[in-house]
């Protein structure tokens, strides 16, 4: 399971609204010469850390200070359909374009764009799809009291 801090922002039922920890990146990431994690993250704000989580088996209150966690299958499957299946359609849209085209690079790049499109759209349509679904959400699996520090449950044998 991976884990991470979060301090609720408001209770729905059963539903929280937690915003994570901001992540401390190595100097370069500060620097803005890193991964580009960094810049994405100033460009999007809050919207990267503001989760959605299912709220366990505990009485939350705002301000709360928590470890929400999912499943790491759910990430795994999540980023295939994210990133795979694009790239996968692009690349058999490109060969198949090329081939039905007469082996021109007009054809290839056309089936190209349009197989990534494609594969983007069942992306949409899964996350869509598998938006409510509970074994895509993370869960919150500690609480904590302020200023206490976090210490994340033992991964299940």
């Amino acid at each position: 399971m991976i884990t991470e801090p979060a301090t609720v922002l408001r209770v729905d039922g059963d539903i929280v609204w937690v915003r994570c920890e901001a992540q401390q990146g190595c100097r370069r990431c500060a620097e803005g010469r890193g991964c580009g994690g960094g810049l994405l993250g100033k460009l999007l704000g809050d919207r990267l850390r503001t989760v959605r989580a299912g709220r366990g088996d505990f009485r939350l209150a705002a301000g709360e200070t928590v470890v929400i966690g999912l499943a790491e299958t759910a990430l795994v499957r999540a980023s295939v359909v994210m990133y795979l299946i694009p790239l996968l359609t692009m690349l058999a849209a490109a060969v198949l374009a090329w081939q039905v085209g007469g082996q021109t690079e007009a054809w290839a790049i056309s089936g190209g764009l349009i197989g990534f499109l494609t594969g983007l759209g069942y992306a949409r349509r899964f996350g869509n799809r598998h938006d409510t679904d509970p074994r895509f959400q993370p869960v919150v699996i500690a609480r904590s009291r302020r200023g206490e520090r976090i210490q994340c449950p033992a991964r299940a044998a």
